[in-house]
């Protein structure tokens, strides 16, 4: 077998889904089994549906026996990105990554696609098992697409009536980060200007859609490499937000509206990320912070969901006793502690806010993302011209008065 023969492959596979031939697009996989030709065709009837401006496969790594001397049958698996663009909302291509199960029988049969998994990472230590996959095309029985102004709801059937009434919020909370963004942003800044939501049902469903992990949040954007490489300052392509609807947020519409500013504000600013390895990351308290104040913004911290948590903090009533430090990456998820870093982060972006002024706010937050992970605060300090003591110490004693 030459790679010709898998590049061949892969192309028709692509021009199938291009042209609309779901019998050609169903071709390649394996005929005999009935519910993989089945799953195929339903793959293809749900991308179908997604306003995709660019959508191919191509060819990744291969692993086992791809060729054999004597002419005999071989079997290996072959890794194949989706590669795909949703319109006005994807900044680059991005791509979802599939394990193929290829068979061939003997020298001159044709190719055969017997299974399709996600495929895993190239790092070991990923969070998620899998690069993106599943994507709700994979495995939704069908998608409800309902338009949220630039951006888009998904959903599953049972979930139609509620994505059309989530879909005016979505869009409200878009246009209301955007104003943000061009009131305070850099104009020349790459951000996009519609997003992608999808709508789930509990723990377990957020953490098997575009990834494989365990899920503990309400809602989450996930960030996605764009496909190829070069010298593009953009390493974020896009990102998917999906939100749990069985979470607390979704009792009303001002939880609606406060969970979708809050995910669209990590997405809006995801494409700015230099995207380089660091040990421990971006510090939460910054990237959390952030999304906590653009969705807050406008109300008084006493009507904060964690004022109380945050009071009890205070107070030294809660696992940790408050010490007037910022949380740190490593202790962030420490005996339930999650909640009031969430409210400690918030608390910083509002005295930064406050004292400094929204524009620095942004600049010192945009500072932070295009920074290598680990200097991020680093970063935001010298913005704010400010050391990390000096900065704790007085924004101690703000929490302090806020919570008091």
């Amino acid at each position: 077998m030459k790679d010709d023969e898998i590049s061949k492959l892969v192309q028709s596979h692509s021009r199938a889904l291009a042209s609309g031939d779901a019998t050609a697009f169903t071709s390649i996989f394996d005929q005999k089994n009935a519910a993989l030709v089945r799953d195929q065709a339903r793959v293809f009837a749900n991308l179908r549906k997604m306003p995709l401006a660019e959508k191919s496969y191509q060819v990744l790594r291969r692993q086992g026996r791809a060729q054999d001397s004597f002419g005999r049958g071989v079997k290996f698996t072959q890794d194949v990105a989706f590669v795909h663009r949703f319109a006005g909302i994807d900044l680059r291509p991005v791509s979802e990554w599939y394990r193929w199960t290829i068979e061939k029988a003997s020298a001159n049969a044709p190719l055969v696609v017997t299974k399709v998994q996600g495929a895993p990472p190239t790092i070991s230590g990923e969070v998620s098992k899998t690069m993106y996959f599943p994507g709700p095309w994979d495995i939704w029985p069908d998608i409800v697409v309902a338009k949220a102004g630039a951006s888009l709801v998904l959903a599953r059937p049972q979930d139609a009536a509620l994505a059309r009434r989530v879909a005016p919020t979505v869009s409200a909370a878009a246009a209301s980060d955007l104003a943000f963004w061009e009131k305070n942003g850099d104009p020349d800044a790459a951000v996009p200007s519609g997003f992608v939501v999808a709508l789930v049902e509990g723990k377990a469903q957020l953490g098997k859609l575009f990834r494989t992990a365990k899920a503990n949040e309400a809602g989450v954007s996930i960030p996605m490499p764009r496909w190829g490489i070069g010298n593009d300052t953009v390493k974020i392509g896009g990102t998917r937000v999906v939100m749990d609807t069985a979470s607390e947020f979704f009792r009303n519409e001002q939880g609606i509206m406060e969970i979708s500013e809050h995910e669209l504000a990590h997405s809006l600013v995801a494409g700015l990320d230099s995207a380089q390895f660091a040990l421990f990351g971006r510090a939460n308290w910054i990237t959390e912070g952030f999304a906590e104040y653009v969705a807050g913004r406008n109300r008084p911290i006493n009507g904060n969901r964690r004022v109380s948590e945050g009071r009890a903090y205070v107070a030294g009533q809660l696992a940790m006793p408050f010490d007037g430090k910022l949380p740190t990456n490593a202790l962030w998820d420490f005996k339930q502690m999650t909640s009031v870093n969430y409210l400690m982060g918030h608390l910083a972006m509002r005295f930064i806010a406050q004292k400094y002024g929204e524009r620095k706010l942004v600049e010192g937050v945009v500072a932070a993302y295009r920074a290598p992970g680990d200097d991020s605060e680093a970063a935001l300090f010298q913005v704010l011209g400010v050391t990390r003591a000096d900065f704790e110490r007085q924004w101690a004693g703000y929490v302090r008065a806020q919570l008091a």
